[in-house]
């Protein structure tokens, strides 16, 4: 780790950023205050400066390393959260063996609330974003998501579940995909929800466990016993963690300016997530690796983020599989990942825009049934 994520220097670089953002921020104020000055001309003065402030706060908090520290304790979400033991020994074969990093008790919120009656539910299975580094699918973190994809995409629940972290030890791969097969087996198995009525849904490194999570059921469901979901929802998902590895590749990115991501938290990312590991394996990185698969896939992009051309590049190369069903909606001039932060950002607007098609392409596929 850099020596700025230790302390005293990290309280150190921590003092000089604030004094630093806080001189610059007048600034910034000024450039915005016309349109031709904001890094997209169709963004609000408030959307505008809104970016810059999680610009920053994110490139800052990449550079110290700040990471939450996950617990089982049920905090504020107070019943709504549970705990998920390991599910047997069986379901988790293949990618998933590792002799060191094994299932474990993982978390998860229920929003509004646990189920108490599994039929006709609509239950969404969201993974979390925040580059495997950050996140933990509680209220603070996941609670705007799960009030829009219940409000606008009528899901009746939606479950977020408290995946391990790259950024805290034994948190690489293969951990968060032993995670993904505990909370869908906790649905199906513990709970009882039929598949058909689970989408599994994730946004940025929650997308890519979702397609991780999709792959392992079309090449090892029939030996697990762990059947297909209904619908899967991917959310600006970050397809190709091996170009995470370099900086230089998201750098290059055109839509860099627009976007609030950067490159030494996609770093920082990558480099903990695939930490011995083969960052090109298809389970690691879905772009250029399609596979056939039975579930109807739905995938939303901003055409002003960086991983718009990624995203849009392995949305093709997953029609090319003959019998897949995948459709691709893009948000105009938006940025990376509004379903998860559109209320920090000021689009609240265009996420509810994004839940709406999702739900509409979820009903459509139910009918076709």
């Amino acid at each position: 780790m850099p020596l700025q994520a230790y302390q005293p220097f990290k309280a150190l670089y921590t003092l000089i950023a604030v004094a630093f953002e806080t001189a610059r921020f007048p600034f910034w104020i000024l450039l915005y205050i016309h349109t031709a000055g904001r890094p997209h001309r169709k963004w609000t003065l408030r959307q505008a400066i809104r970016m810059r402030i999680v610009k920053a706060f994110l490139y800052h908090s990449s550079k110290v390393r700040v990471a939450p520290q996950l617990s089982l304790a049920p905090g504020t979400e107070k019943e709504r959260f549970v705990v998920m033991e390991p599910a047997t020994n069986s379901l988790y074969t293949g990618p998933t063996k590792d002799s060191e990093i094994v299932p474990t008790a993982i978390g998860g919120t229920w929003t509004p609330a646990a189920p108490t009656d599994v039929s006709n539910l609509e239950v969404v299975l969201h993974f979390h974003g925040g580059a495997y580094v950050i996140g933990d699918g509680r209220d603070r973190d996941t609670g705007f998501l799960a009030r829009t994809l219940i409000k606008h995409a009528q899901a009746t629940h939606v479950f977020t579940p408290q995946y391990r972290l790259s950024s805290s030890a034994q948190g690489q791969f293969p951990a968060a995909l032993q995670d993904a097969i505990t909370s869908y087996s906790y649905l199906v198995r513990t709970v009882g929800v039929p598949p058909s009525r689970i989408t599994v849904s994730g946004d940025s490194a929650g997308g890519n466990l979702t397609i991780a999570l999709l792959r392992y059921i079309e090449e090892h469901g029939a030996d697990t016993g762990l059947p297909s979901p209904g619908c899967v929802w991917l959310w600006s998902p970050w397809t190709n963690i091996a170009a995470g590895l370099d900086a230089h590749e998201m750098e290059s990115s055109p839509n860099y300016s627009t976007d609030y991501l950067n490159s030494e938290f996609g770093s920082w990312g990558a480099h903990t997530f695939t930490a011995g590991k083969d960052a090109l394996q298809p389970y690691v990185t879905a772009y250029g690796n399609p596979f056939a698969c039975k579930t109807p896939i739905w995938v939303q992009t901003g055409d002003a983020e960086i991983l718009y051309e990624e995203d849009t590049e392995f949305v093709q190369q997953m029609e090319s599989v003959k019998g897949n069903k995948i459709e691709l909606f893009v948000s105009e001039a938006m940025p990376h990942d509004i379903i998860l932060v559109g209320r920090i950002l000021g689009f609240e607007t265009e996420a509810a825009a994004a839940a709406k098609k999702a739900g509409e392409f979820l009903r459509a596929e139910r009918a076709h049934l």
